[in-house]
């Protein structure tokens, strides 16, 4: 598991994030698992060899798998707890926010995803009009706030990845990635953070 940066895909590219770890640690084998869009930052899972790749990517498939995020808002999240399961692309779609903090302008979530369709945080937080700060494709297209137009990216940060390992029984994978330096400081622009 990789601590992803953003501006890079996690696979499919020459500069992708695969491929600079297949370099890096001389696995040309190396696959990811799963992946995380070019700006959203943290836990994405690799494996090494094919056999590897199958049987995560089956932990993945059967929804044991825990995914946590956590997303900066535009606007006041008034829900403590709120469950989302529009479905998305026509598949089912679950996403599971709690509010960690809020300020007037934007607030501060973290979102648990029982499903991965693709875009799927982006899209569930904008159809509730609580898009994530920093979204130029799902997010505000005209945005009145000044300090919106000062964020270089989505601020969408995959915080955790919990799974049962894929190839030893009774082992647990469990990694935890902290919050970028451009996420805090997007979190104390909006007053959220120290």
């Amino acid at each position: 598991v990789c601590d992803k940066p953003a501006g890079l895909v996690s696979c499919d590219d020459p500069k992708s994030v695969e491929a600079i770890l297949r370099e890096q640690e001389k696995v040309p084998t190396l696959e990811a698992v799963h992946r995380l869009d070019r700006d959203t930052t943290g836990c994405l899972m690799f494996a090494k060899n094919h056999a590897a790749l199958e049987a995560a990517i089956e932990k993945f498939k059967t929804h044991v798998v825990s995914k946590v995020y956590h997303a900066i808002v535009v606007g006041e999240f008034k829900f403590a707890h709120r469950l989302i399961d529009t479905p998305l692309d026509g598949q089912p779609a679950v996403s599971r926010v709690t509010r960690e903090a809020k300020s007037a302008d934007a607030s501060f979530l973290r979102v648990r995803i029982d499903t991965g369709r693709t875009n799927q945080i982006r899209r569930h937080l904008a159809s509730l009009r609580f898009p994530i700060v920093g979204d130029r494709v799902f997010g505000l297209k005209n945005a009145r706030d000044p300090r919106l137009m000062r964020v270089p990216r989505q601020m969408l940060h995959a915080s955790t990845l919990t799974l049962p390992h894929p190839l030893q029984r009774n082992e647990e994978i469990s990694v935890h990635s902290p919050l970028p330096a451009d996420f805090r400081a997007a979190l104390k622009l909006f007053g959220m953070g120290k």
